[in-house]
């Protein structure tokens, strides 16, 4: 869709300057269509109406700018000559001697990166910019259709698809173009974004001449860059073919409970109380003061008779009496003795 606005002020001038002070843009990027003129009014006082401007984005001055400012970063005098559209395509041509070779080099790559970070700017404009030099683009176009059928060739003859390398779209649609009316095979496109190419097939008896083919199995293409190939076949055992998966079924969510009256949530219950243990005893303490203390009341009177000849004892208690032997100096001998 083509970016517009619309304004109004008391002047046409005055309605422009403030479309293009919200906008952020030149004059010269836009197309300015006036609505009304507005008016004055009696004695400029009363039944006034307001000036009214529509301003329409233009892509060919942005774009004009942006691709002489990449060529300046990347030291190639160069400049956009002209502008011509096809369909939804503007095609910007450059003129440029010094740099032809070098934008046209290594199937454009250059000039290929620079559509790409034009495209990503200007994202929503209605336009999609293809830049040009030379006449390269349409050499390039002249050499895609010429491979399509080539290809459509091969792939009748051995009756196996083959897969193209990512293209943008245009060039996608070249293919799908010239091979569009071809009884002998059929062209689908694959992947996602940047990465999406162009598979030639052999049309199936039950399809229609005219009819784009479709993939006979998902496809999930991506880039050169890890690209699982798998084991080649013939080495080692091969594994069995797997079952169909069955989807996990998904857990049923809770029901939610119904909104009424809160019940008040239950106390805990205190533990009853257990009865309490009895102390044993206290243990008579035995300790040496204990022991060296004597026992109270009188003690037991004993009566000792001492012979000086015999040194012997008595007990006057009942105790069994025995004589003591002699006390015997030392190194003096009993009398009596060995």
């Amino acid at each position: 869709m083509s970016v517009f606005i619309e304004k109004e002020a008391k002047t046409v001038e005055q309605a422009i300057d403030k479309g293009l002070a919200q906008m952020g843009i030149h004059r010269e990027d836009v197309e300015i269509e006036i609505v009304s003129l507005g008016s004055a009014g009696f004695l400029g006082i009363f039944g006034g109406k307001p000036a009214k401007v529509r301003l329409k984005v233009l892509p060919q001055p942005r774009v004009k700018r942006l691709v002489e400012g990449i060529l300046e970063k990347m030291d190639i005098p160069g400049m956009v000559s002209s502008f011509h559209e096809e369909g939804n395509l503007l095609v910007a041509t450059i003129d440029s001697f010094e740099g032809e070779k070098y934008l046209q080099a290594n199937q454009g790559a250059a000039i290929t990166a620079m559509e790409y970070l034009i495209n990503k700017i200007y994202r929503d404009s209605e336009y999609e910019v293809r830049l040009d030099i030379g006449g390269f683009r349409e050499k390039q176009n002249d050499d895609l259709k010429t491979r399509a059928l080539q290809l459509a060739a091969k792939v009748k003859e051995s009756g196996q698809e083959h897969k193209m390398e990512p293209m943008p779209p245009h060039q996608r649609k070249i293919v799908h173009k010239t091979l569009e009316n071809n009884p002998d095979v059929k062209t689908f496109a694959v992947g996602n974004a940047d990465f999406r190419r162009v598979i030639i097939a052999p049309r199936l008896p039950g399809d229609k001449p005219g009819q784009r083919g479709t993939p006979s199995a998902p496809r999930h293409e991506g880039g050169d860059r890890g690209k699982f190939r798998g084991a080649p076949k013939g080495r080692g055992p091969q594994p069995r073919p797997a079952g169909k998966v069955q989807p996990q079924a998904r857990p049923v969510p809770p029901k939610p409970q119904s909104a009424g009256k809160v019940q008040p949530q239950a106390r805990p219950v205190p533990p009853k109380p257990q009865p309490a243990r009895e102390r044993p005893a206290p243990r008579p303490v035995n300790d040496f003061k204990s022991r060296s203390k004597s026992p109270k009341g009188p003690r037991p009177q004993t009566a000792v008779k001492t012979d000086n000849s015999l040194r012997s004892t008595t007990v006057a208690s009942g105790m069994a009496s025995r004589p003591a032997e002699p006390f015997v100096p030392r190194g003096k001998k009993a009398k009596g003795g060995r």
